[in-house]
Parts: structure tokens; C-alpha cells; sequence
């Protein structure tokens, strides 16, 4: 495979992405994956913004994460797969422009909430955060994803991991063996 092959996994919170991303080491060789989560702003007081009523900041959207830090990393990457993994990658263009496949997950909000409850977040989430914020967010990056790119490979977060993890296998392999 001479080109590298960008598997971005993007999609609602808690609907699996990480677990399916590192289980993808278990099936590929020569993969590396980044974590957009790993990209938070150090001083998020500086880029994030404030939502007052909560004494909180708004974690889940695009400015929350410095993915101009992110794009180096992914530059210096030298993996034959290098896969992607976080909620809002999508909505950055360059992102989009890199990406051979492209995955979101979805899942009912009452699901995705009795798993988010379940979370340790840092700082702790206010009540309401996922409610008023995280929630719309997600719809709002859900609906640009319908809207713009039709090349998307929807996973539904409420399938088991070993089923979804399976169908992001398949596709990559069948992805490599269109390339040889």
C-alpha cells in the first residue's frame, strides 16, 4: 500500500469511537490513531467559550480543540492506516479533505445519556451541560454531516462494539483491496 489510508471515526458522544478506533490495532499492522481528545485547548479559559449559567465551557465544539496542533501531529504520522477518532472532526475541512473513510456514530439521546452519566468528566459536567449544550451540538453537527457529505458511513452506536468495529474492519479492508 503505497498511500496512507485517513479513517476518520467521528459521531455523538459515548456512541463507541474510541473503543472501536484501538480495537482497530487488533486486526491492522502499521496503524497509528489520534484522539481529538487529546487536542483540548491547555488553557480552554482562552479559547473556550464561557457559558455562565453553568460556571462551565462549551467542551463540545470545534473551538474547544486546537486542530491546528492536531493537523501536525497528523502530518508527522508515517502509519500505513492512520485513523482519526473524535466527535467533531467533521467539521473541519481539513479533516474532510484527508479522509479515504469516513464513520459517525449515532444514538438515541436517552442512551447516550445513561452512558454519559456514567463518565468521568474533567472538570466535573454541571447539571444541565448535556442538556442545553452537548445535546444540540451533536444534532447541529449531525444535520451538516447529512446535509454535505454523502460518503458518510453511518454506525449506530446502539449496535454492540464487536458488530461496529466489524463493519469499520470490512470497509477498510475492502478500501485496501481497491488500492492494490
Amino acid at each position: 500500500m503505497a498511500k496512507q489510508l485517513v479513517i476518520v471515526i467521528a459521531g455523538v458522544t459515548c456512541g463507541g469511537k474510541t473503543t472501536i478506533a484501538n480495537r482497530l490495532t487488533n486486526t491492522f499492522n502499521d496503524i497509528s490513531i489520534l484522539h481529538q481528545d487529546d487536542f483540548y485547548y491547555t488553557k480552554y479559559e482562552d479559547h473556550l467559550e464561557s457559558i455562565p449559567e453553568l460556571n462551565y465551557h462549551a467542551w463540545d465544539k470545534i473551538s474547544a480543540y486546537d486542530m491546528n496542533k492536531m493537523m501536525t501531529a497528523i502530518d508527522s504520522q508515517t502509519s500505513n492506516i492512520l485513523v482519526l477518532e473524535g466527535i467533531l472532526l467533521l467539521d473541519d475541512i481539513r479533516i474532510l479533505n484527508l479522509a479515504d473513510l469516513m464513520f459517525f456514530t449515532v444514538l438515541d439521546k436517552q442512551i447516550c445519556w445513561d452512558r454519559r452519566v456514567a463518565r468521568t468528566y474533567l472538570p466535573p459536567e454541571p447539571p444541565g451541560y448535556f442538556e442545553k449544550y452537548a445535546w444540540p451540538e451533536y444534532e447541529r453537527h449531525l444535520e451538516m454531516i447529512k446535509k454535505k457529505k454523502t460518503d458518510v458511513i453511518f454506525l449506530n452506536g446502539s449496535d454492540s462494539i464487536d458488530f461496529n468495529t466489524s463493519v469499520v474492519v470490512n470497509h477498510i479492508k475492502q478500501l485496501v483491496l481497491n488500492l492494490k
